[in-house]
């Protein structure tokens, strides 16, 4: 039996409720299937009719275009409700529920008998950040007014909760961001960690004893002195000001000492921690949301006020830190009361993230670095700017350690770190922002720098795997090398190293035999050298999950196209030892150390080991990704390992040796020592990058110091100091010969005797 149509103009909301029996809906489409117009190509919907009428009105909501829409209403609708209103309504209604995605579907479309009015059913899914998809189930009315046919519009055709002048509200739940853990579970960051604020009381410092007692900060802080001094500097003498966040377990280690100095104190307080400010650069560190980033944000479910990760692993992980909000969305009616609930979702809890980190490894790279610059004294400090460390597992990549020097506390950039007494300097905040030295720069990944006799190691690979050389190849140095017959070059040992064979030359660094190499080669194919140091890493962006740059590795097209200039056996004499255009960042530095103690596996540098919930298993773990395995021989590659081992233990030649020899686990390695401009009075850099133990390579490091001088004298000390501590040998105090800077000749830019 055939049942009978009914045919009512909708008026209001209980009416629109009550015409949504399943009587009207015909074969409705799965949601998101094309409409029959966009499978068959037919032309735009008939808006003489009431289905075309109800399809555009469709077709331009999801396209965002409320005027459109709202032209398909009756004059009765339109009377009733101005566009401003309508359109109000419905972009309040999308921010309310955090619209970030809309569909529709046209189920069916029914005249009444009279031909005069009709009714459409649809489907609409809201894809909102907050809630998920919220799909409501609708039926419009439709009346024919003589000449056209228009919608019988009010709000509940978006929600039937709307109907009446209700409102929507949406409550939102977020997850406590996740922790962030080094590779054996240690925490490096907690949202929950108890920490304490040092202070300090200016006009309460004694004579005598200030220096003694910023070292002391100094160490706890990992600040340097005048830094420190820098936060109370000008403050009104009986303030209180915040001099930075220390843990408990550190506080407690260092209480009686502080206690010895009466202007410091210390208030506890919890928040997002950041551990003894182990690797800033990695971790990142978290902060409002900007006003750049706003709209971005909003979209994803964010609110104005919010913690975001703004650097680092905290920025890169946001998705898993944050978490996925959940929230409930009810109705309220016009006088404030509670109407109905519309949609709910539970939040999805936030995930930690395991790095590769090595925490006591990294705290035995921080502290090793940072007494660097504290004992130098007079020598390198003063000159030099910043300086990187990376230690790499030889065997799969992993970043078992990375740090940029100068540091900064990413505590002191999250607003919700401050104490509620105290709060962090204007003084700091400027440093970090503004200083020249960039304290926020990653030089370990961005840092682009001339690699001088580090590049050595491409050199000899070079001279060997394109058969230019051969391993015992002699060579005469005398301290001097001319030849293309232009001019002089000369070698850093001023009256030369006498006959070395090829080999010897990497474990000398002698100049002249590099010189030799980058003519020869160069002779054969100027794109030679570029070749094997695209195979060890160089000159490419790494794939590390933080910014880094790609460095620059020149050959004939890319001077051509940079410079407008053709290439000549100039440029590639001056490659072969590292100067010139060549450019690389610590990260690749270690990276080619590893793929040489490898065996020739260049692996993709990995700072995420795996990705959970905490006590369950992990819904991400990483694998070692392998980018390339080097083209270059197993006896290549030992032969290098061979002299890089004698840079350490060659008492005759060796230009490290007399900083390692007496190591007591088996090292290898390289120094660098590279110019960093023609005739100008600034310090070279200082290199040293080498793996350990020899025998078994588990470690490749790259030490760089930024006109630091001499790589031999003021990097591979750190380098040395480095694996002592992680191996847990006896440590050596650094030596009090750092060399000093006035001994380097600064306008050729050649090494001293090492």
């Amino acid at each position: 039996m055939k049942r009978p149509l009914v045919v009512l103009i909708i008026t209001t909301a209980a009416a629109i409720l009550m015409l949504t029996a399943c009587d009207f809906i015909t074969n409705p489409p799965e949601i998101g299937s094309p409409r029959p117009a966009e499978q068959s190509g037919e032309p735009t919907p008939d808006v003489g009719q009431p289905d075309g009428v109800a399809q555009s009105f469709l077709d331009a909501w999801e396209q965002g275009n409320y005027e459109a829409m709202y032209s398909f209403l009756s004059p009765n609708s339109q009377a009733e409700y101005r566009l401003e209103e309508f359109t109000e309504t419905y972009t309040r209604t999308a921010n309310t529920i955090v619209q970030v995605g809309l569909e529709t579907s046209l189920l069916s479309v029914l005249k009444a008998p009279t031909g005069n009015t009709a009714q459409a059913a649809f489907r609409v899914t809201y894809e909102s950040s907050i809630l998920g998809p919220i799909e409501e189930e609708l039926n419009m009315q439709l009346v024919n007014t003589g000449d056209r046919w228009g919608i019988v519009w009010t709000p509940a055709l978006i929600f039937p909760e709307l109907a009446g002048g209700n409102t929507l509200q949406l409550s939102v739940e977020r997850p406590a961001r996740a922790n962030i853990y080094d590779r054996n579970g240690l925490w490096l960051v907690s949202s929950g960690a108890t920490t304490y604020t040092l202070t300090i009381v200016p006009g309460e410092i004694g004579e005598g004893y200030e220096e003694d007692m910023l070292n002391l900060l100094s160490q706890i802080l990992r600040m340097t002195p005048e830094q420190i001094r820098q936060q109370y500097a000008g403050a009104p003498p009986d303030w209180r000001v915040a001099l930075g966040d220390v843990d408990a377990e550190i506080l407690m280690e260092y209480a009686k000492q502080l206690e010895s100095y009466p202007p410091i104190g210390w208030m506890e307080k919890s928040g997002r921690r950041y551990f003894n400010v182990l690797a800033p650069h990695v971790l990142g560190y978290t902060g409002q949301i900007q006003t750049e980033q706003l709209e971005e944000y909003l979209a994803k479910g964010y609110a104005r006020d919010d913690i975001i990760g703004q650097s680092g692993l905290e920025l890169w992980g946001e998705e898993y830190l944050a978490g996925k909000p959940g929230g409930v969305l009810t109705a309220w009616t016009p006088d404030g009361q509670y109407y109905a609930e519309v949609a709910r979702r539970a939040p999805e809890p936030s995930q930690s993230i395991y790095t590769t980190i090595d925490r006591n490894l990294q705290m035995i790279v921080q502290d090793a670095v940072e007494e660097a610059y504290r004992v130098s004294g007079e020598t390198w400090a003063p000159t030099a700017g910043g300086a990187a460390v990376v230690v790499l597992d030889v065997n799969s990549g992993d970043v078992l350690a990375m740090y940029s020097y100068p540091t900064f506390d990413p505590n002191a950039l999250n607003p919700n770190n401050n104490h509620p007494l105290v709060t962090f300097g204007d003084n700091y905040l400027n440093y970090v922002f503004s200083s020249p030295l960039k304290p926020l720069l990653n030089r370990a990944t961005q840092g682009e720098y001339a690699p001088g006799s580090i590049f050595k190691i491409v050199s000899i690979i070079t001279a060997l795997e394109s058969g230019t050389f051969e391993p015992d190849s002699t060579l005469t140095c005398t301290g001097t090398w001319n030849g293309l017959g232009n001019f002089v070059r000369r070698d850093w040992k001023e009256d030369g190293h006498g006959e070395l064979t090829l080999m010897q030359g990497l474990t000398a660094s002698c100049n002249p035999w590099f010189y030799e190499i980058g003519m020869r080669t160069g002779q054969k194919d100027f794109n030679l050298l570029a070749t094997y140091a695209r195979e060890l890493g160089l000159g490419r962006r790494l794939g590390i999950q933080i910014p880094e740059s790609p460095g620059v590795i020149p050959d004939a097209d890319w001077l051509w196209q940079t410079q407008g200039l053709e290439w000549t056996l100039d440029d590639s004499i001056n490659m072969a030892i590292g100067q010139g255009s060549v450019q690389v960042t610590p990260l690749q530095v270690a990276t080619m150390v590893a793929a040489v103690a490898n065996g020739g596996t260049v692996y993709q540098p990995q700072l995420i080991d795996r990705i959970g919930l905490l006590g369950e298993e992990p819904t991400v773990v990483t694998e070692p990704v392998v980018l390339h395995e080097a083209n270059i021989s197993d006896e290549t590659l030992q032969l290098v390992r061979e002299a890089m081992h004698e840079v350490a233990t060659n008492m005759e030649i060796g230009t490290a040796e007399y900083r390692l020899g007496s190591m007591q686990i088996g090292v290898a390695g390289k120094t660098g020592t590279a110019e960093v401009c023609a005739n100008c009075p600034r310090p070279p850099h200082a290199w040293f990058a080498g793996f350990a133990p020899y025998e078994n390579p588990e470690i490749a490091i790259a030490v760089l110091v930024e006109n630091g001088g001499q790589g031999s004298s003021v990097a591979s000390p750190i380098f040395r100091r480095i694996v002592e501590r992680y191996y847990g040998l006896p440590v050596l105090d650094y030596p009090p010969d750092w060399g000093n800077p006035e001994d380097f000749d600064f306008v050729t830019g050649d090494e001293p005797a090492e």
